[in-house]
């Protein structure tokens, strides 16, 4: 790697823009095969940033609530819900 790459990864770091530190070679890649401009770039940029962190948000305010198990829709009776449309 160069010097250049290994600068902007810490200073992606002392920003603490990890995603993008973390994805920064996978995402200058796919910037470059679908040609965007410098703005549409930061632009994904930015976008899987906050994805990530939204991401982590949620899965931190998951472990805060402590549920004590998972559940789906697989098991609910809807036929106990009459009122619920069973689509």
């Amino acid at each position: 790697m160069s010097e250049e790459h290994d600068h902007l990864t810490a200073l992606l770091g002392r920003l603490k823009l990890t995603a993008l530190r973390d994805q920064l070679d996978t995402l200058i890649d796919e910037a470059g095969r679908r040609e965007l401009t410098i703005q549409e770039a930061l632009t994904l940029f930015c976008e899987r940033e906050v994805a990530r962190r939204d991401q982590r948000r949620i899965e931190m305010a998951f472990g805060l609530a402590r549920f004590p198990f998972v559940r789906d829709l697989t098991g609910f009776d809807f036929a106990a819900q009459p009122s619920l449309d069973k689509g």
